[in-house]
C-alpha cells in the first residue's frame, strides 16, 4: 500500500444502508482492480514495458489471493496486440482464487479481423457488458468498445458507421475524436439507465467499470462522454466510475460521483500499479500498490 500518497475526498452523497455521519468501522466487502496490463512479447516503447506485465501480474495475483475479495476487475487492455498474447497472460489470471470480471479495451482488439470474434471467449466473457450484485451494491461492467473503428472487421457496417462518426468528430475538432477511443451505443445506454433505476429501487449503491475515462473531458475520454456523465451523475446512489486507458491515472468528481482513473500496469520497467477497494456503507477506501495512491472517497 502507498500510505505516503494518501488522498481523502468528501462528497455530499446520500448514504444508503447507514446513518448519516456515522462511519462504519468494518468494510462490507472488498474487490481488486487492475488496469491496462497490456502484455505483448515485444520490445519496450517509451515508458511501456510490455513483457514485464507478466511478472507484475504474477505478483499482483499472489497479493490479491492473500486477501478476501468478492472479485477482481481488469479495466481493459489485457493485451497490447496479437491474439497469441492472450495465451500467455490468461493462465496467470487463472491462478486467481477470486472471480475475474474483465471489461474490454481497444488493444484487446488489436488482432486480425478473423480473430476479433474470439476475443470475448479468450478473456472468459459471456457478454460484452453485464451487471453483478453484492451486499447492497450493484456493479456495472461496461463495453466501451461498443461503437468503434476496431471492434469489428474493417468491412463491417458497424465499423463504417463508427468511421463516419469519428470523421464528424474530427471535423468538429473534438479532442477525443481519435481512432483508439470509442462510444457506448444506444442499446447499452438504455441498459445502463435501467440498471441504475433498478439499483435505486433496491436501495443499492452503484459502481461502474469501463476502459475509457468519462470525466473530466480530455483526449482519451469516450466519444459520448457527456451523455454518459449526465446519465450517471443525476443519481445520488451512483458512487463511482472507475476506468483505465489513460495510464497516467486521474481523479475528479461530478455531482455525487467519484471518477477514478486507475494507472496502467504496463508503465515502467519494474513498478506495478493495482488496487484493493474496500466498500463501506459510507465510503470507499482504495489501497493502492506501487504507483497507485491510496484514497479515501467519502460517500456519506
Amino acid at each position: 500500500m502507498n500510505r505516503r500518497n494518501f488522498i481523502r475526498v468528501t462528497l455530499p452523497l446520500l448514504a444508503i444502508g447507514s446513518s448519516r455521519g456515522e462511519p462504519e468501522d468494518k468494510a462490507m466487502f472488498s474487490f481488486g482492480v487492475i488496469a491496462d496490463p497490456q502484455y505483448a512479447d515485444v520490445e519496450p516503447l517509451g515508458t511501456r514495458f510490455y513483457r514485464n506485465s507478466l511478472d507484475k501480474l504474477e505478483k499482483a495475483v499472489e497479493e490479491l489471493n492473500g486477501s478476501e475479495l468478492k472479485f477482481v476487475v481488469t479495466l481493459g487492455d489485457l493485451i497490447d496486440r496479437n491474439f497469441a498474447s492472450f495465451g500467455a497472460i490468461m493462465p496467470i489470471y487463472a491462478k486467481l482464487k477470486h472471480p475475474h470480471f474483465p471489461v474490454l479495451g481497444n488493444h484487446d482488439f488489436d488482432v486480425t479481423d478473423e480473430e476479433k470474434g474470439k476475443v470475448l471467449g479468450a478473456v472468459g466473457m459471456d457478454a460484452a457488458y453485464y451487471a453483478k450484485q453484492f451486499d447492497g451494491w450493484r456493479f456495472l461492467f461496461l463495453d466501451g468498445t461498443d461503437v468503434s473503428v476496431y471492434r469489428q472487421a474493417a468491412d463491417d457496417l458497424k465499423t463504417k458507421e463508427a468511421a463516419a462518426l469519428l470523421a464528424k468528430m474530427q471535423e468538429e475538432k473534438r479532442e477525443q475524436g481519435r481512432n483508439y477511443n470509442a462510444a457506448i451505443g444506444e442499446k447499452q445506454m438504455e441498459w445502463i439507465a435501467a440498471e441504475i433505476e433498478a439499483a435505486s429501487e433496491a436501495k443499492e449503491r452503484v459502481i461502474l467499470f469501463n476502459h475509457y475515462p468519462a470525466f473530466p473531458k480530455g483526449p482519451l475520454t469516450l466519444w459520448n462522454d457527456e451523455e454518459l456523465v449526465a446519465l450517471i451523475t443525476k443519481h445520488k446512489h451512483v458512487a463511482a466510475y472507475m476506468n483505465g486507458h489513460d495510464h497516467a491515472g486521474n481523479y475528479a468528481q461530478q455531482g455525487g460521483t467519484h471518477f477514478l482513473n486507475l494507472k496502467g500496469m504496463v508503465e515502467t520497467a519494474a513498478e506495478t500499479a493495482y488496487s484493493i477497494v474496500h466498500c463501506y456503507a459510507d465510503r470507499l477506501v482504495v489501497d493502492g500498490y506501487g504507483a497507485e495512491p491510496d484514497r479515501e472517497l467519502v460517500l456519506g
